[in-house]
């Protein structure tokens, strides 16, 4: 997923006046928002998009105002710099690029539009596992906040329990996260998250340094290995955060992490030095760092993965034609053309069908359906990406998806978790 930062004084219940400002004082402090006049609509400025490099990239905008017949400006932002404009200058903006993990904060701030479904063109055609949590029948749709959980409100903008006719934000981009690894360092194939800690790496482990992430990786691996059984993985208990955050001390203090990384290029750093064996990370960076030369396996581990998925929000402070403007963009991300053009970055849509339509026979065997490459495949900008012959670990989007354990999520005792996690890292 993309960089991310620390997010404090936040609850699973809502936001406190104080909260809510020194929430977004945090965010803010951690990027860059530019502060303006109120924004006041002519109904002729463009469709103002912000979100980090996932979704805000020139050719998608580019692309977007070519097929939609008006001008779609994107603002490509750091997480903390997102965060807080999303949260604290909805009228600078008009489409948002959310994350389900952060809904406890957005939700209960009511800065979105209750997104009424039957204005989506291909809301039936959307993926159970944005709807329900289950991508096939024996799917298990894991601990924490699934987008399921944190999709549903009424017309007020209240979560409920679903299905409803509005959403929070409509389903787009997701992934399945686990363990990256180099066979050759690690002697061969990594089968369980209880590897993470296992003393034969001491010295050549990364983890994601981001509190509401990399717990719930040192989770999976301290749970794998016997050391405790949390009763809820997205949602632990302060006695669940002493335990594993004091086993993590001790495994610091002992030497085993390299290093803890913050963004993406760091963890491909550590991996195509040769300064880690296996780390925390996501699936574009593994794709990065075979194309250095380097092999590197994303693990198919028995305990599942952890998940994580975006969607698209409109600010309240939308109406008349901007508004009608707003939902012919996220009806053109759920067209296809998007979501092929994130497909090769390595990332899931909720509407695969279109997506098919947009790759070439080849690149969806090899994207979606696990298959070898038939020939070699380029990146989204036309640059040789994957060789031919190569599978994509995990095989196919449904296998994947069908296991996994924990979402990344926001636990009630957040504020007391970022507190262990800063002793961890100070230890």
């Amino acid at each position: 997923m993309a960089d991310k930062v620390k997010i404090e004084g936040v609850t699973k219940s809502g936001v406190s006046r104080r909260q809510f400002m020194g929430t977004t004082a945090k965010a803010v402090a951690a990027g860059t928002v530019v502060a303006g006049f109120p924004y006041i609509s002519t109904g002729n400025e463009p469709l103002r998009t912000i979100g980090l490099g996932v979704s805000i990239i020139n050719d998608i905008q580019a692309q977007a105002s070519k097929d939609l017949g008006f001008e779609v400006r994107g603002q490509a932002l750091g997480y903390g710099a997102m965060f807080g404009k999303m949260l604290n200058q909805n009228d600078q903006y008009d489409i948002a690029e959310g994350y389900y993990n952060d809904f406890d904060v957005f939700i209960p701030a009511k800065v979105w539009h209750p997104t009424d479904t039957k204005r989506v063109k291909e809301w039936d055609s959307i993926s159970d596992l944005s709807k329900t949590g289950r991508l096939t029948p024996d799917s298990n749709p894991g601990d924490g906040d699934a987008p399921f959980r944190k999709l549903w409100i009424n017309e007020s903008g209240d979560l409920v329990d679903g299905p409803s006719r509005y959403v929070s934000a409509v389903p787009t981009w997701h992934n399945a996260d686990t363990l990256g690894y180099n066979p050759e360092e690690t002697g061969g194939k990594l089968e369980s998250w209880a590897s993470l800690f296992d003393d034969k790496f001491r010295g050549r482990v990364a983890l994601l340094n981001v509190p509401q992430i990399g717990v719930m990786d040192a989770a999976m691996g301290a749970e794998a290995g016997g050391l405790i059984k949390f009763k809820d993985k997205g949602d632990m208990t302060r006695q669940e955060i002493d335990v594993l955050i004091e086993f993590l001390i001790e495994k610091k203090r002992d030497g085993h992490f390299r290093a803890f990384w913050e963004t993406f290029g760091q963890s491909v750093n550590l991996m195509v030095s040769g300064e880690v064996a296996l780390e925390s990370m996501w699936s574009p960076a593994v794709t990065a760092i075979r194309s250095e030369g380097v092999p590197c396996i994303y693990a198919d581990l028995k305990e599942g993965y952890r998940g994580w998925h975006g969607g698209l929000s409109i600010s309240n402070k939308v109406s008349g034609k901007k508004l009608d403007q707003a939902y012919e963009y996220i009806n053109w991300w759920l067209d296809g053309w998007a979501g092929a053009f994130v497909a090769r970055q390595g990332y899931y849509m909720s509407q695969t069908d279109n997506v098919k339509k947009h790759l070439s026979p080849e690149e969806w065997d090899y994207w979606y359906m696990g298959k070898p490459a038939a020939k070699e495949l380029m990146d989204p900008f036309g640059n040789p990406l994957v060789p031919k012959g190569e599978v994509r670990d995990g095989g196919s989007y449904w296998d994947r998806f069908k296991k996994i354990a924990v979402w990344n999520s926001l636990m009630k005792e957040n504020d007391y978790l970022v507190k262990r996690w800063t002793e961890f890292l100070t230890a």
